[in-house]
């Protein structure tokens, strides 16, 4: 009898596996034959290894070949790479926005996986196929519908704006963007005559301004700002030309400006829209109008002012889908998260929130005002403008023509039954007195006040005229903070420190190995030409990171100072209020200062240290 060699049976074993698993990749009409040959072979390997030879003569049922359908095996690594990239998309995404990791992936992996196994198993090879795609694309699909509720509008997949951006990028289409004939290409803005306490559109406003010259350009100017997440534009007049700065992530860049006339134009469009006085250039004015750019409402608050070289104008911008709902997104440490919780949950007391101009202040109040229970009670605010519509809140702006003031407000609210009250900013000696009365007769009260940091902002209210003793009994809490910019998860750059740096910020130089910064311009022009170099086909314009411009950051998050008052330091102020020893006694206490808090966010590598020296000095 032949013997059998090891190689001869290692060959038919792959030869039998090879067409058990190509079975399902073979053409309908080669399926028959396919299916025989494998049956064949494994009765071979059952029956004896020494009948495996029979597979080696040349009686044995070969067919003509051809077993693999190319398209089949096509479309299934197709699928296949989609899955990889989408998983790897989740994952780093996931990352990115601090979603849960350990849930999205294993989700991503095991759906992908079913989907393959479905392949297999379906004895229809496209139904199979449609089932892979079905699984993974299912828990695709929830996870965009997750992390889209915690970005902006800009910030979302899926969107007839992300659609379009990704046709144009990979296929160079640019559906629906076409022009209108004779009027250069459309921009998805429209302008809505309507102020902020206003409840029905005044459309003589937009036809007059659509009469203007230099409408075309209000559009574009306000479609770019919404696009790019700016917070303010400034139109600052010049000699021979209207200047325009974009205030992005606290910081103002200069873009493209104006002719003078085309400039005055614009600023004369705006005027009209929030129902100003077009003729009045020297006296300060202040309005309101709307926007509907692409699929979301803005709000725009306005503010002119007279100088020597003309009138400026600036517009706040007020967009609902960036407003902050509750303290986890703020980027609060957990411990103090939960102090703030337990402190905006007491049934009375004070809050004040304190920082300067810009600081992040009226958000972190609105989202204090989203811990509470708001159907359970009676939650009322006073501000200055109102900035964000709150469900099931009495919200109330301040008019000072109207003789409608924080003072006198808030004296007409407390013969409401409020439960919990929020001042949008304590100026005066009256509102502060009456905030405190407030807090100590049985209400909640948030309020603000511009300091620069939480014992400062006793000095404040002590400087306002405000009763030590008031002070000590009402409040609760101070909270300082102040928001630095995160730096670009693209771009940032990995580097060693300066030990001396960390021998000044006290921390251990042998236990921190690096920090992040964002890229300089050497490294920018040397990342651009290794781009142009791979694919000589991309552009000026799509070597700038979508993402954050090449500036290196990309949006803010807090970093905070908690005072909470203990008994000890509410004696102090009652005897003595001695600010220096009053801070002492906080940090014996466990604040922490807003430099040691934003420490953390460096070592996390979310910013630079730069940055945060930046804002805490």
């Amino acid at each position: 009898m032949l013997t059998l060699t090891v190689q001869d049976a290692q060959s038919d074993m792959r030869l039998l596996f090879n067409r058990l698993a190509h079975l399902y990749l073979c053409r309908p009409a080669r399926r028959p034959d396919c299916l025989a040959q494998s049956f064949l072979l494994a009765l071979t390997l059952i029956l004896g290894a020494d009948q495996l030879l029979w597979a080696q003569q040349p009686s044995f049922p070969r067919g003509p070949g051809f077993y693999f359908s190319i398209y089949k095996l096509a479309a299934i690594l197709l699928i296949y790479f989609i899955w990889v990239s989408l998983c790897s998309w989740v994952d780093s995404d996931s990352q990115d926005l601090k979603l849960d990791t350990f849930l999205w992936n294993p989700l991503m992996t095991t759906a992908g996986a079913l989907g393959l196994i479905a392949v297999w198993i379906i004895p229809f090879f496209w139904l199979g196929l449609l089932a892979f795609i079905l699984f993974f694309v299912g828990i695709g699909l929830w996870y965009a519908n997750i992390r889209n509720q915690k970005v902006r509008y800009d910030e979302r997949v899926l969107t007839k704006k992300h659609l379009r951006s990704l046709l144009r990028r990979y296929l160079r289409l640019n559906i629906g963007e076409g022009g209108r004939k004779g009027k250069g290409p459309r921009v998805p803005v429209r302008f809505i005559g309507r102020g902020f306490d206003q409840k029905e559109e005044d459309p003589n406003r937009v036809k007059r301004a659509q009469e203007s010259r230099g409408y075309k350009g209000a559009l574009e100017m306000v479609y770019e700002a919404v696009t790019t997440r700016v917070t303010d534009i400034h139109m600052e007049p010049t000699k021979e030309e209207m200047a325009v700065r974009f205030r992005v992530d606290g910081i103002l860049n200069t873009v493209t400006p104006f002719s003078r006339h085309m400039g005055e134009a614009v600023i004369n469009i705006f005027k009209v829209l929030s129902n100003m006085d077009i003729t009045e250039k020297r006296k300060p004015q202040d309005g309101s109008f709307s926007a509907q750019v692409e699929e979301r409402l803005v709000d725009f608050r306005v503010a002119t002012a007279g100088g020597v070289a003309g009138e400026k104008m600036v517009m706040r911008i007020l967009d609902k889908s960036q407003q902050i709902i509750n303290l986890t997104q703020l980027g609060m440490r957990d411990k103090m998260r939960d102090q703030i919780h337990g402190l905006v949950t007491q049934p009375h007391g004070m809050l004040v929130v304190c920082g300067p101009t810009g600081a992040g202040k009226s958000t972190t109040l609105y989202a204090c005002l989203n811990e509470i229970d708001r159907l359970q009670q009676n939650i009322i605010t006073i501000e200055n403008p109102v900035e964000y519509q709150l469900d099931h809140v009495t919200q109330i702006e301040v008019n000072v023509k109207a003789g409608k003031t924080f003072a006198s407000e808030l004296r007409s609210i407390l013969r409401q039954d409020p439960d919990v009250i929020m001042i949008g900013e304590i100026r005066d000696q009256e509102t502060a007195e009456i905030a405190c009365q407030a807090a100590q007769t049985g209400h909640l009260v948030f309020s603000t006040i511009h300091a620069n940091d939480t014992v400062t902002a006793l000095g404040r209210l002590l400087d306002l005229g405000v009763q030590p003793f008031m002070i000590a009994s009402a409040l609760n809490a101070v909270l300082g903070q102040r928001l630095v910019r995160l730096l670009c998860a693209r771009c940032k750059v990995k580097y060693k420190p300066n030990p001396e740096l960390l021998r000044k910020a006290n921390l251990p130089a042998e236990k921190i190995k690096f920090f992040y910064r964002p890229p300089t311009e050497e490294e920018l022009a040397e990342r651009n030409e290794e781009a142009k170099a791979k694919n000589k086909r991309v552009t000026d314009e799509e070597l700038v990171c979508e993402r954050c411009g090449n500036t290196g950051y990309f949006k803010r998050t807090g970093v905070f100072e908690l005072l909470v008052l203990t008994d000890k330091i509410r004696d102090m102020i009652r005897e003595n209020p001695n600010l220096n020893a009053i801070r002492q006694e906080a940090v014996k206490s466990g604040m922490r200062y807003l430099y040691e808090d934003g420490l953390r966010q460096v070592l996390e590598g979310g910013t630079s240290i730069q940055e945060l020296l930046r804002v805490s000095k």
